[in-house]
C-alpha cells in the first residue's frame, strides 16, 4: 500500500507537501529512495531530524499565516539543538522553510521524523547545505532556484549558507551525497552546476 501524502496548510504561497506514515501504515520501504537515514553521516542524521521537526512544527500550527512555527519548532527541537550547541541554526532552518512554504515552484517532499529513506528533495537540500560548506554556493543555488522563484531563493540563500557554515565550525560537516543512490535528479543537476557563482547579496 503506498504511503499517503498529506498537503500541508498554506502560508500566502503554494502549498508544501510531506508524507507522512499513518499508524495502519505502509512499510517504511515504501518511501524507499536508495538511501537510508541511517547511511547518512552524524551531521547528516541531525540536520534531517532539523528540518523533518520543521515540518511538524508546521503541520502542528494553526496561527494565521504561520506566526507561531517558531515557538513550536523551538519546543519540539529545541533541546536537540542546544545540545549540539547550534540554537541559531534553528533560525536559519525556519527562514529557509518558511521561503519554502511560501513560494515553492512545486510540492515539496520532507517526510515525518520516523521515515527510514532520505527523499529526493531531503537529499537535495542536504547536498546544498554540504556544497556551501565547501565553499561550492553554486549547488546551493542551484538546489534553491530548483524549488524556488529566483527572488526567494536570492532571499533564502544567505540563510542555507549560514546554516552550512555554523554546522562546519560546530564540527557537524556533511559528507556530500551521492545523486544517483539518493534518487535525486534535482540534486545531480546541482552537483553538476557546482562550478556556478552564486548571485552576490
Amino acid at each position: 500500500m503506498p504511503a499517503r501524502e498529506r498537503p500541508i496548510p498554506d502560508i500566502g504561497g503554494d502549498r508544501m507537501t510531506g508524507r507522512t506514515t499513518p499508524p495502519d501504515a505502509a512499510p517504511p520501504h515504501d518511501h524507499e529512495t536508495g538511501l537510508r537515514t541511517d547511511e547518512l553521516d552524524p551531521a547528516g542524521q541531525f540536520l534531517l531530524w532539523g528540518m523533518r521537526s520543521w515540518l511538524l512544527a508546521f503541520r502542528q500550527d494553526s496561527s494565521p499565516r504561520g506566526k507561531d512555527i517558531p515557538s513550536a519548532y523551538r519546543g519540539i527541537a529545541g533541546e536537540g539543538f542546544l545540545r549540539a550547541g547550534v540554537p541559531q541554526a534553528m533560525e536559519l532552518i525556519d527562514d529557509v522553510f518558511s521561503a519554502l512554504a511560501a513560494a515553492a515552484l512545486r510540492e515539496i517532499d520532507v517526510r515525518c521524523p520516523r521515515c527510514a529513506f532520505v527523499s529526493p528533495d531531503e537529499a537535495l537540500l542536504l547536498g546544498a547545505v554540504a556544497g556551501s560548506q565547501r565553499k561550492q554556493h553554486g549547488i546551493s543555488w542551484s538546489a534553491l532556484t530548483q524549488l524556488l522563484p529566483q527572488t526567494a531563493a536570492r532571499a533564502a540563500l544567505p540563510s542555507l549558507i549560514s546554516l552550512a557554515v555554523l554546522l562546519r565550525d560546530a564540527e557537524l560537516t556533511l559528507q556530500p551525497l551521492d545523486a544517483d543512490k539518493c534518487g535525486a535528479p534535482d540534486l545531480r543537476i546541482a552537483l553538476g552546476q557546482a562550478a556556478a557563482i552564486a548571485p552576490i547579496h
